[in-house]
């Protein structure tokens, strides 16, 4: 559990080696005072047993991402209940699955645009045949609890839109990605389309949605075109960090992202290859910096009855910007934490 240390300056973390968040390092959570830090790790903690039993249902969903993830949905959104906060996890742990179906490419192309359009089905309310796909099964799972909240009346179909822009966004980097290897003249897209293409794939748009949902706030409704504003800042913001933290690993693998496109550019200007890629990074975390700055203005200009949906959307790319600084969702655990160690929030919470 985190602790203030006696007569410092901030909120240092201090947390039990036998902690999974034993190597966390977040500027984010030590921003913050021991009580609000505690209250984050305690709601992570009550909402990993139910993730996990969950998951291990649907054998594709990765499991270890379930603390990292958990933690990030607490630290957003710690004014909503345990329960809001798991159906808004699994919406996120069902779309990292279909990113790494569609990344690995594990499923033959016709077969993986088969369950792209079943999916889509499935997230707009379509009445369609069961199938021997465990992700569709999870995915309706997802939905009908969503549709548990009554906002979902209101936002369903916005969230459902965002949903499909994911699986849309997907789509249109694995044949980008294809692109590049067959064809020799392939051009990259600019960087404004890999952005406005980038924002969905990264799953931010339905992730948000589904907080605003689960924040429960009704006057969230009246305020769609403001939030929506704030959820494409956001989660171009969480595109780019992840973008930052993912190059080196993506151009072994032969992809490109916001940071070789950008580094392409300048090379075409004449800039020399080392000069560029440091320049585009610099470029990048510019961007998200004014991202971010422009999400407190929109948070503080908030329409909402209590703030909280506002918050819930600006604190997710505050988070999780600072988290892929240090970290990423797929190999949290192998810098020091393990999967069985439990924290002793969750041990007070079973008391």
């Amino acid at each position: 559990m985190p602790q203030a240390e006696p007569g410092s300056k901030g909120n240092r973390m201090e947390l039990d080696a036998a902690s999974p968040w034993a190597s966390l390092r977040s500027g984010f959570l030590e921003k913050l005072d021991s009580a609000q830090q505690v209250r984050i790790f305690d709601l992570s903690a009550r909402m990993v047993p139910t993730l996990h039993r969950w998951a291990a249902r649907y054998p594709l969903i990765r499991r270890v991402r379930v603390w990292p993830l958990a933690l990030s949905v607490a630290a957003a959104a710690p004014f909503s209940s345990v329960e809001a906060l798991v159906a808004e996890a699994r919406v996120s742990l069902w779309v990292f699955t279909l990113d790494d179906l569609f990344d690995e490419e594990r499923v033959p192309e016709r077969e993986l645009m088969r369950r792209a359009e079943r999916y889509r089905a499935i997230v707009r309310g379509e009445a369609i045949q069961p199938a021997g796909d465990s992700l569709a099964n999870a995915l309706r799972e997802i939905r009908a609890e969503l549709a548990t909240y009554p906002l979902f009346e209101a936002l369903g179909s916005v969230w459902a839109d965002a949903m499909c822009g994911t699986i849309d966004g997907m789509t249109r980097e694995y044949y980008w990605r294809l692109s590049c290897r067959r064809d020799e003249d392939f051009q990259l897209p600019s960087y404004e389309d890999y952005v406005a293409n980038g924002l969905y794939s990264i799953g931010g748009p339905p992730h948000i949605w589904a907080a605003i949902i689960t924040v429960a706030d009704p006057s969230a409704a009246r305020c769609v075109e403001h939030l929506s504003r704030m959820e494409k800042l956001s989660s171009t913001c969480i595109r780019l960090a992840n973008d930052l933290q993912s190059y080196a690993k993506e151009i072994e693998e032969e992809k490109f992202n916001s940071v070789s496109i950008i580094s392409h550019q300048l090379q075409a200007e004449g800039k020399p290859a080392d000069k560029a890629i440091k320049a585009a990074e610099l470029r990048v975390r510019e961007i998200i910096a004014e991202g971010v700055e422009q999400l407190a203005e929109l948070q503080a200009a908030g329409r909402s009855d209590t703030g909280h949906p506002e918050a819930a959307v600006a604190d997710i790319a505050r988070f999780v910007c600072d988290f892929y600084v240090n970290h990423d969702y797929h190999t949290f655990y192998t810098e020091g934490a393990t999967l069985r160690g439990t924290p002793k929030a969750a041990v007070a919470a079973k008391a």
